[in-house]
């Protein structure tokens, strides 16, 4: 009895130093951050920053249905809400970002509370998480919304693993709800359903929420039309194979769009479906939550890596996740070094004014290898099936 007395003393001790341990460094990222939010960008400066201030000049009600900004609604929303404060602008856009690191983090751990009971491996997903320096630079320093999408992307994929089927939807719902680059890892409701982790007649909470985001701005008056083709009006604003991102398209240098515009669309898709059907195969072998972790890296980074049109933010997803395959495959140390240090690039290319930290070609070819490294431990896996959930 005193033994376990004792043990128990001890463990509780060990927690209350992994607790002191994980607030000390949460508030060291978050004076990292603070010193960030002087910083503005050209995206503040002539977007998130001129739609605040003529949102403000509206009503609430006027502001729904104004066709003030070229984003999702529930972007709108938020800036909406922020015209009517008196907090400054570039502060509080930067926080409700910084709101979502916490999500991002939150759920990263609770992903790796499916690996382990052990708080401070938990603590440590957290930290990870909440430190990943694209995700910081991306809500503090640039001023970004990217964290929104992701937050709810990682927490549907959380919830999908713990077989949670109407939250997987729910959250899905929402990530795509914010932004469309939620899809590079909607194939994992597709695997969820097939593996039979979630329902597929839960479906219909997806588009039941996804229309719910709509429907303040659709009673204030806006066009159902103009709701739906936000995603299409921004697809086509760009026209330029590579936005700053590490990926296939460096090596094609500056050619036409026109030219490889739908080969890279299909190049994508038949990667992604060229997965799932070799998941959908070998379905019995899909045992470990490892597994699903390395097939949602593998679309959150293939689809950004093959597809054109990519901006230089749309690795923030596979940057999570990345972290998250060495939390389970301690082997796999150096996949989130260089996969967030490729995505780093994109970020250091914009915000230190056209700099190359080095040949964006030879990055590509390091991505090259952690996709091959990754998408061989999957493909071994499921043959073999002898790989469970690595230390």
């Amino acid at each position: 009895m005193q033994n376990s007395s004792d043990t128990n003393r001890k463990n509780f001790s060990n927690d209350l130093v992994a607790i002191a341990f994980a607030v000390v460094g949460v508030l060291a990222l978050l004076v990292v951050r603070a010193a960030l939010f002087y910083n503005e960008w050209g995206d503040f400066s002539y977007f998130y920053g001129p739609w605040i201030i003529e949102l403000r000049s509206k009503t609430f009600v006027e502001g729904l249905r104004s066709n003030v900004g070229n984003y999702n609604p529930m972007h709108m929303y938020i800036f909406n809400l922020i015209a009517r404060t008196n907090i400054n602008d570039l502060y509080i856009v930067k926080s409700v970002s910084v709101l979502f690191d916490f999500v991002i983090a939150f759920f990263s751990m609770k992903i790796v509370s499916l690996k382990t009971d052990s708080l401070n491996k938990q603590i440590l997903a957290f930290l990870l998480a909440f430190a990943i320096p694209t995700v910081v630079l991306n809500s503090s320093m640039w001023g970004q919304c990217d964290s929104m999408y992701a937050a709810f992307a990682i927490g549907s994929l959380y919830f999908g693993l713990s077989g949670r089927s109407k939250s997987t939807y729910v959250f899905m719902a929402l990530a795509l709800s914010f932004k469309l680059q939620a899809v590079f890892v909607l194939p994992m409701l597709l695997v969820f359903v097939f593996m039979k982790k979630i329902r597929i007649h839960d479906c219909y909470l997806f588009f039941l929420v996804y229309f719910a985001t709509l429907l303040p701005a659709l009673l204030a008056g806006k066009p159902i039309g103009a709701l739906l083709s936000v995603y299409l009006y921004q697809y086509d604003a760009f026209n330029s194979l590579n936005m700053n991102i590490v990926n296939v398209w460096q090596f094609v240098g500056h050619v036409e769009y026109v030219y490889f515009r739908t080969a890279g669309l299909y190049i994508a898709g038949l990667a992604v479906l060229g997965l799932i059907y070799f998941t959908y195969v070998n379905r019995a072998r899909l045992t470990s939550n490892l597994d699903y972790i390395r097939l949602a890296y593998l679309f959150a980074i293939l689809m950004p890596f093959l597809l054109p049109k990519m901006h230089d933010r749309y690795y923030i997803i596979a940057d999570v996740l990345s972290v998250t395959v060495f939390l389970f495959d301690k082997r796999r140390w150096y996949v989130p070094i260089v996969s967030i240090f490729c995505s780093y690039l994109g970020y250091a290319y914009f915000l230190m004014s056209g700099v190359h930290l080095i040949d964006f070609r030879y990055a590509a070819i390091a991505l090259m290898f952690v996709i091959l490294v990754i998408l061989r431990d999957y493909v071994k896996s499921l043959y073999l099936s002898t790989d469970s959930d690595c230390e």
